[in-house]
């Protein structure tokens, strides 16, 4: 049984009240004083992760070398950073206990101490809000629920990696049998890697809690969820979690329809993609036929828009045939399957007139992802319904919109969706189009409902705006001014139109 008493008294820096900053400041500062060396202390392997550990390796010069120190140089550096992970951890759940960081409103799951300091910690760490989500409340069931975890993770014997594995299996199952488990893989987990560590877990959880693990599964299925990451080069990432059974036979879909692009590219010789790329591409055609089922049952077309003098276009383009080539289009839903729902569905990019003219190839702007190259946004936009947009020259601020979209919502809604483009709060990208509407100051205050006086909160950050003590602002330039509960401010500038 792994104790975290009898590690606390053998590696005093594993309790994070314990540590002097001053002695850790001077031994980094020795480290780094001393002649670099190529060679690391016979005990290195031995030395406690922490101050003395950072000594060591801040006065080891790997240019100067054997294969033999780097590798025990990186194993101690391994070391070294799950100590500052710890550390990490510790002062995030700390942060997170702050009555300032408590919100007004209790009960409700997007209005919490882990997403009011996530906030705090995006603005302030230049993090996205769902990365600072994803560390502080990793950090909050770590201290609060996994302190034998957590130690093994300050002293270097597992890595955050592994460290989260722990959490991620055991987080939802009855306190006893998760104290069980931990107990049972917290003394083989160093010798194991993350996933022969997941492994051993799923097996003992089936074991010692047959029905607690089925019943965890129907939960784990209410968080089954799509996102979509920006990449680079005009790509992006699809990010799915799916029941394991859905997911096989999205899978199995996808090798079939590889298969039969394959064959077909054969017969019709044209050049030969590998395995990946028609699997890709077999996935991106289903988005393509449904948007194409939706647009042909839509009440009329969909949209897009442009801009004179300079000024972008936004396009709103449903399937429209901007896919590109990949082979002869397939059927991918089985008989029986249900259809697609019809329902309009559009897709919107905002494109420079001269762009669209063929005088420059500025990139345009998709909606949700961001910068796009010109060819596509022209092939995208030639498809599509255009609205005119006014912008400043010089800010790119969005200053008027048109009112020819086919199906306009009000006037004032689209200028604010427009010029937002994405949710108002440090760290969040979600797009205006999916969020509230706030008033900055309240209607029944005063607050008109203007240009000046709104803007696009995401529904999360504006429940954190009422009842998380954020305060924000508009200044004249269009920048938003946050002013948080721990006295911070935050600024984030005003989107520029394509």
């Amino acid at each position: 049984m792994f104790e975290r008493a009898s590690l606390s008294a053998t590696l005093p820096g594993v309790d994070p009240a314990a540590w002097d900053w001053d002695v850790l400041g001077r031994e980094i500062e020795a480290g780094f004083a001393e002649r670099s060396s190529g060679v690391l202390p016979a005990d290195a392997a031995e030395t406690p992760a922490g101050p003395e550990l950072a000594a060591v390796v801040a006065g080891f010069d790997p240019h100067a070398a054997t294969g033999y120190d780097l590798v025990e140089a990186a194993a101690a550096v391994e070391r070294l950073t799950a100590w500052v992970a710890a550390r990490r951890t510790a002062v995030l759940a700390a942060l997170a206990s702050r009555p300032e960081l408590r919100p007004e409103l209790p009960g409700c799951r997007s209005v919490s101490p882990v997403t009011n300091t996530a906030v705090e910690v995006a603005g302030r760490c230049r993090l996205t809000v769902r990365q600072a989500e994803n560390q502080v409340g990793h950090a909050v069931q770590l201290v609060a629920d996994f302190p034998d975890t957590h130690a093994a993770l300050s002293a270097g014997m597992i890595d955050e990696r592994r460290a989260r594995v722990i959490t991620d299996e055991l987080g939802g199952q009855d306190p006893a049998v998760r104290a069980r488990v931990e107990g049972a893989v917290l003394p083989v987990a160093p010798e194991l890697d993350s996933v022969a560590l997941r492994k051993l877990i799923t097996r003992l959880l089936h074991e010692l809690a047959p029905v607690e693990t089925a019943e965890r599964h129907r939960a784990a299925c209410e968080r089954r969820y799509v996102a979509v990451t920006p990449a680079s080069d005009g790509m992006a990432f699809l990010e799915a979690l799916l029941p394991a059974e859905a997911a096989t036979a999205l899978d199995t879909a996808l090798n079939a329809a590889a298969a039969d692009a394959k064959r077909a590219d054969a017969a019709a010789g044209t050049p030969a993609r590998t395995r990946a790329q028609h699997r890709a591409d077999a996935l991106a055609e289903l988005g393509w036929a449904a948007l194409a089922v939706c647009a042909d049952a839509a009440a009329g077309p969909a949209t897009a828009t442009a801009r004179p003098g300079g000024a972008p276009v936004t396009v709103d383009a449903a399937d429209a045939g901007c896919a590109p080539e990949a082979g002869p289009r397939t059927p991918l839903r089985s008989a029986g399957a249900p259809a697609p729902r019809r329902r309009p569905v559009s897709v919107h990019v905002t494109v420079p007139f001269a762009t669209l003219a063929g005088l420059t190839d500025r990139p345009g702007d998709l909606d949700g992802y961001g910068p796009i190259p010109a060819h596509v946004a022209r092939a995208l936009a030639a498809e599509g319904v255009w609205s005119w947009l006014a912008t400043d020259p010089g800010s790119g601020q969005l200053l008027d919109a048109g009112r020819t979209r086919y199906r306009p919502s009000t006037a004032l809604a689209e200028f604010i969706t427009a010029r937002d483009h994405t949710c108002r709060a440090p760290g969040c990208h979600r797009p205006a189009r999916s969020c509230d509407l706030d008033h900055l100051v309240p209607f029944a205050a005063g607050g008109g409902t203007d240009v000046a006086n709104l803007h696009a909160l995401c529904e999360t950050h504006h429940l954190l705006k009422h009842h998380g003590r954020w305060r924000p602002g508009r200044e004249p330039d269009g920048t938003t001014r946050w002013h948080s509960p721990t006295g911070h401010q935050y600024l984030k500038p005003p989107a520029r139109a394509g």
